[in-house]
């Protein structure tokens, strides 16, 4: 999904349980919205070597991305350390997140892509769903979420932004979620410039 408004930013993220079909809103007010999430038995892992492979390309990070990207990790553990309202619902404290490589790998992969081919959606350039980038990446889940935004340029704001949202909120706050990997990636030439991508997984 693309869009050439300037100023707006955006949150993007499908709700995906097997069998079922996406669930999307857009309220003006605080730009796109979708978030996702996928339950099912562990996933098949790629070889070392391919998965290796596919990583490369993001192993070397800005250290001020990098930055960012923790900094939005520490901020998710602080919101689930102390509960959140979301959607009006009442989601109590749960346990912290720990950092995964693989899924940092594959959130950065997506965030580089759409700020890259300047689009905004959870199916990557090469048709790639968030599920397949995640298993490419090394990943094998039992219950895996992706939440997207771009156009916020601080870590603190890409936070207020999902936590507004009920979707991606719920995904922040899940209790049966473990592990995240945060990507952000900056293309000055793109419509929105900042681009945003969590994944979550348990194993």
């Amino acid at each position: 999904m693309k869009r050439t408004m300037r100023g707006l930013s955006l949150l993007l993220g499908a709700t995906l349980f097997v069998g079922c079909g996406g669930d999307v809103s857009a309220p003006e007010s605080e730009g796109l919205t979708e978030e996702g999430m996928r339950t099912e038995e562990a996933s098949g892992v790629q070889s070392l070597a391919s998965t290796q492979a596919y990583c490369d390309d993001v192993n070397s990070w800005d250290s001020s991305w990098t930055n960012l990207e923790n900094q939005v990790l520490s901020l998710v553990n602080q919101k689930r350390a102390s509960g959140a309202s979301c959607g009006g619902v009442w989601k109590g404290p749960t346990a912290a997140l720990t950092l995964d490589t693989r899924l940092r790998c594959a959130a950065r992969k997506h965030s580089k892509d759409l700020g890259v081919t300047n689009t905004f959606s959870h199916t990557g350039s090469n048709g790639s769903s968030p599920w397949q980038r995640i298993n490419s990446a090394g990943y094998s889940y039992m219950q895996a979420a992706e939440n997207i935004a771009a156009g916020q340029g601080t870590a603190a704001a890409v936070m207020d932004s999902w936590m507004k949202s009920t979707g991606h909120c719920n995904n922040i706050m899940e209790p049966g979620l473990k592990h995240l990997g945060v990507g952000y990636f900056y293309a000055s030439g793109s419509t929105y410039k900042h681009y945003w991508t969590q994944d979550f997984g348990r194993q």
